[in-house]
């Protein structure tokens, strides 16, 4: 199994094209993105449909990028509601995890930190319970320049959201090329620092200074055998997609990962 996000190939506006893709470059398996898909499946009738037709192409589905714009602060009823409609279509389609990140630099508007982190534990327990309710697990990714990047924050409020819920319910996403970016020299020892908050993977390969430039696997700077080996260190038993988000050769990019993808799968132990 080798899954890969459609955020790949987000310059192409068709469903059917680029599972098409996904197939061809000798993935099996899609992480699926709001655009186009979100907007296009409007009804259960439709996303019962599509479910059925990627089965018969022989492509698995797998979590939903569900890029919700986070604004707890101001708008926290219309963002909560956003995520309830997110949650109610990735469960149509049993995508099995939806996939967020905490607010923008922007959104926060100097708050401090620690009132923060109080009002997104409050606001993203919410998220998690509809989540756990409706059968999905959340997942939470840092970007370079979000508070979830800074680890002493991101344990905090994970292991506050984790309070009361199932095992599992709640964890981070290690993006590979976000955490080179943002942490260019610790980007590794997070990996053990974080522990089993990391619940899966958005690996690809970054040159630790270009925002969310995912690149194939060899062809940047960062050392993913000693993140491999950092994941196993940890015992690491999540869940992985390869991400070439903003690649601009993304099919010739992923035809070249495909084999090296289900590698590193196996010597994680990762089976689904």
């Amino acid at each position: 199994m080798a899954r890969i996000n459609a955020l790949t190939f987000h310059g192409d506006p068709e469903i059917e094209s680029i599972c098409r893709l996904v197939r061809e470059a000798g993935f099996d398996s899609l992480e699926v993105s709001r655009p186009p898909f979100y907007e296009k499946l409007r009804t259960p009738a439709l996303r019962r449909t599509f479910v059925r037709w990627a089965g018969e192409q022989g492509l698995s589905l797998y979590g939903f990028d569900a890029w919700v714009e986070v604004e707890p602060y101001e708008q926290r009823e219309q963002t909560l509601e956003g995520f309830r409609h997110a949650v109610d279509w990735a469960s149509d389609l049993e995508l099995g995890m939806l996939i967020s990140h905490d607010p923008w630099p922007g959104v926060h508007a100097g708050r401090d930190p620690e009132e923060c982190l109080k009002i997104n534990t409050d606001f993203f327990r919410q998220v998690a319970e509809c989540c756990v309710s409706a059968g999905l697990r959340l997942v939470v990714e840092p970007h370079p320049d979000t508070l979830s990047m800074r680890n002493a924050w991101a344990i905090r409020w994970i292991d506050a959201l984790r309070e009361g819920l199932p095992p599992g319910a709640v964890g981070l996403v290690y993006d590979c090329c976000h955490y080179g970016v943002g942490q260019p020299d610790r980007y590794i020892e997070s990996i053990a620092e974080l522990g089993d908050r990391i619940t899966h993977l958005h690996f690809s390969d970054g040159d630790r200074q270009t925002y969310a430039l995912h690149l194939p696997l060899g062809d940047g700077s960062l050392d993913l055998d000693a993140i491999v080996a950092a994941l196993r260190g940890i015992g690491y038993a999540g869940t992985l997609t390869n991400d070439l988000y903003s690649y601009p050769l993304p099919r010739a990019g992923a035809r070249r990962n495909a084999v090296r993808i289900r590698q590193i799968e196996s010597d994680l132990g990762i089976r689904g």
